[in-house]
């Protein structure tokens, strides 16, 4: 019993340690993430609202290499005249920028 109990314990700290990468790993990309939105707000002359983005989904998914890496996406506002906002997405896999989404919007 005592060497199950060793292998439980060994588990439990396996799990923890994963699971404290997983969230220290999502939070660089999640800044990476907020620099990427403020980039294409700059861009496209729009205000990224609040400076932050917030977690939407997430799933697995091959990068160019054919490696299968984490797909984060990640949803923001922003607005053209403070008067309307709007949703955009960025998409990181891994820790790169895959792909950003804007919703359509009026140009001021």
């Amino acid at each position: 019993m005592g060497r199950f109990s060793l292998i439980d314990n060994g588990l439990t700290i396996l799990l923890l340690a994963s699971l404290l990468w997983f969230w220290w790993d999502s939070r660089g990309v999640a800044e990476k993430a907020i620099q990427a939105a403020k980039r294409q707000c700059d861009h496209v002359d729009v205000t990224l609202l609040n400076d932050t983005v917030a977690w939407k989904k997430i799933r697995l998914k091959r990068n160019r290499q054919g490696r299968m890496q984490i797909l984060r996406t990640y949803g923001f506002e922003f607005a053209t005249d403070m008067a309307m906002r709007y949703q955009g997405e960025v998409d990181m896999l891994g820790g790169q920028v895959n792909h950003i989404r804007l919703d359509a919007h009026r140009i001021t």
